[in-house]
Order: C-alpha cells, then structure tokens, then sequence
C-alpha cells in the first residue's frame, strides 16, 4: 500500500499543478471549460494504474536459509508511514460521518418550484448535499433573507449542481483527499476545484439574466457569504467566502472565451495523459546481447527479501534419526507480496524435507516489486533451506 501511495505522487502532483495553473486562467478559458479540464486528473491516475497483466519479472537471485530444531522467528517491517497514513485517513472519514450524521438529522423536506428541497436548523447557506443522492438544503431563515427572485435563482444554482452530477465530483475529491491527504497540493487543489465549480454553475444561471438579474444574484452571493463558515465544506455551500471574490469579479468582468488559451492548455492535458500512459507501458524486450550485458545489474536489481518469514518445521522423523539435508525450492512473488507456484527443484535427502519447506514458504511475504505504480510479479526465485541440527548455525 505505501508503494502504490508513494508511486502516485509524481503523475498526481504534475497533473494538480496543471491544473492550478489554468484555475488561474479561468475569466480567458471560461468557466464551464476549466472545470471540464478537471478531468485531466482522474484520467492521469488511471493512466497510471492501467494493469500490465503481460509483465512478470524474471529473476536468478537465490537466497539460502538455516533451518534446525529451535525455531526462529523473524520481525515483520513496521511501516511508520502505512500508519500514520491511516490514522489520518480514518480521521478524515469519521469527521466527515459525524458531519453527515449530523446534518442528514436536522433535515426537514420541502417543495420548491418542482424541485424536492430540505430545510437544516444546521446549514449556514443553501448547498447540494450528499455525494449518492444529492439534495438541496436550505437554511431556515432562507425565505427572510432572500426576495422571490434570488430565492428562485439560489435553488437554479443548486439544480446546477444536480445537473452537472457535482455530488460525483464531489465524492471523487473526496476519495482523494482520504487518500492523498498528506499530500498539500491535494488540499489546495480542492479550493481551487471547488472554486471552479461554483463559478461554472454561475455562468449557466446567469447566461440568460438580464444586469438586473445578475446583480440581484451577486447580492445574494455577499449575504450568503456573510452567513457561510471560514472552513472549506466537504460540500458546495452556495456563498463560500474563499471563492465570493472571484465569482463576483467573474460576474462583473465578462470576457469572451480566448480559444488560444483553451487549445493550450488541452494540449498540456494530453501531453501529460499521453506521458502518464507510456511512461506505464511495459519495457522492450532486450536481445540476447543486452541480456548478456546487463544481466549482473538485472540479477541484483531483482534480488528479494522477505519481510514476513515463517521458519520450517523440523520433521520430528529426521530430528530422531540425526538426518540433515536441504531443499532448493522454485517460487515467484506476486504482485501483492506472497508466493506462488512454489516447486521443489532439488533436494537431499529426497522427499524428507520437502513438504516442511514448501509450506513454510506458502506463508512467506515479501515487499512487491513496483514500476510505474504497478506492482510486478517476479517469477523464477531460488531459496535453499539447509536443515540442520546443530543451532550453532542458524541464522
């Protein structure tokens, strides 16, 4: 797990910061294009993890090992960063459960022009909640703060929502940010996605008002954003204080689309989709004298080591008898660590040890090998497990 982390971080980081930079863009692209251009970062990752079922590694590394009467026990590898990756994830999940549980308790259906709304004696500002089955949450006080017509324009806005399936969105971010959280870029890639999308839904409730209408809009925004919390919510409010500026300029400031600015940075976003995706395609295979020539560095690239070694059984009938030997056994490691395909390929006494070996090594683990932020299966292993009586040579 903290392989495939760590290995999302590059194409993840380049695809955010892309994508940062055209957010600063968005009065010349437009509003509704740079949000579509968020797409450029769920496709990245998946470009990223497109599996190569092809692929296996081969290796000639070969690994021995003393096996004898008192068991030996090794310690698995603690990973510090798998833990306090957890412990951060788990937080963010069970404060946005209590917050869910919290605001699904406070609401009260309602109907308004058609459209099935919720009152909350909890919610500060109208906003579309819920990532499954959205719904629209108004304040109580939503009927005295506003006049008909920004009452009727704040429930289009958050139709908007619905319609450009943002609570999606809004649980793929969510994804994300359990995931990646100890990633900053993530967090301020969510402001500015978050940003985006209020401003697009703007332009399309605003794309057939009169200046009057807008204005009356814009005041509502101001009021709404009197009322909103400083925090960024885990859901779209309709008057967030940290995008109020730009919205309100963007309202102000209508500016035709500069389709030079649009064609380049669609052209960066496939650049890097394109990058991403054989940057994750499967090596060549060499030729015979690029093997011979790299094969030292090959075999020592491909060596392995458990972290997690069950040590073998002495056979109760070998111990009485004083026999001695080993077992060279054949295994690959699969993608997620553990063996496979386990053979015996050599051993003496035959058949004495063989069956001790094999499921010792059933319960083996080892760290997978990842390229590209995919884990490979290695294929073609060698260990020798030498059994022997005196424990003056165990390991």
């Amino acid at each position: 797990m903290t392989e495939w982390l760590i290995a999302q971080q590059g194409a993840l980081s380049i695809a955010l910061i892309l994508m940062l930079i055209a957010e600063r863009f968005t009065a010349k692209m437009g509003a509704m294009f740079t949000y579509k251009l968020w797409a450029t970062v769920p496709a990245v990752l998946l470009l990223n993890n497109l599996p190569i079922y092809s692929v296996s590694v081969t290796s000639d590394s070969f690994s021995n090992y003393v096996v004898n009467t008192t068991p030996t026990f090794t310690v698995q590898h603690i990973d510090v960063f798998l833990y306090l990756w957890a412990l951060g994830a788990s937080a963010i999940m069970v404060i946005t459960l209590v917050h869910y549980l919290s605001l699904t308790a406070s609401l009260h259906k309602i109907n308004t022009n058609g459209d099935v709304a919720y009152y909350s004696s909890t919610a500060n500002t109208p906003m579309l909640f819920g990532f499954v089955n959205p719904k629209i949450v108004l304040p109580l006080n939503f009927e005295r703060m506003f006049c008909e017509a920004q009452q009727q324009m704040i429930v289009e806005h958050e139709s908007v929502h619905k319609h450009h399936r943002d609570h999606l969105w809004n649980g793929f971010t969510f994804v994300l940010m359990t995931l990646f959280w100890f990633n900053p870029l993530v967090w301020i890639a969510l402001k500015a996605f978050r940003t985006n999308q209020e401003l697009a839904c703007d332009h399309k409730v605003l794309s057939n008002k009169s200046d009057k209408e807008t204005l009356i809009y814009a005041k509502a925004l101001v009021q709404c954003a009197e009322q909103s919390p400083q925090t960024l919510s885990l859901y779209p409010t309709f008057g967030e204080k940290s995008t109020m500026k730009k919205r309100l300029l963007l309202m102000k400031d209508k500016l035709p689309q500069n389709r030079l600015a649009a064609f380049v940075a669609v052209a960066l976003s496939v650049l890097l989709m394109a990058n991403t995706a054989a940057a994750n395609m499967p090596p060549p295979p060499k030729n015979h004298a690029e093997g011979n020539e790299h094969k030292a560095i090959d075999a020592k690239v491909n060596e392995a080591s458990p972290i997690a070694r069950v040590s073998p059984t002495y056979p109760e009938d070998a111990a009485k008898t004083n026999t001695e030997g080993y077992v060279v056994l054949q295994f690959d490691i699969t993608e997620t660590g553990t063996t496979d395909n386990i053979t015996v390929v050599k051993s003496s006494p035959e058949g004495v040890f063989d069956k001790s070996a094999s499921s010792a090594l059933k319960q083996w683990q080892y760290k997978p090998r990842v390229q590209n932020g995919q884990a490979l299966m290695q294929t073609g292993l060698l260990v020798q497990l030498d059994y022997k009586l005196s424990s003056d040579d165990a390991d």
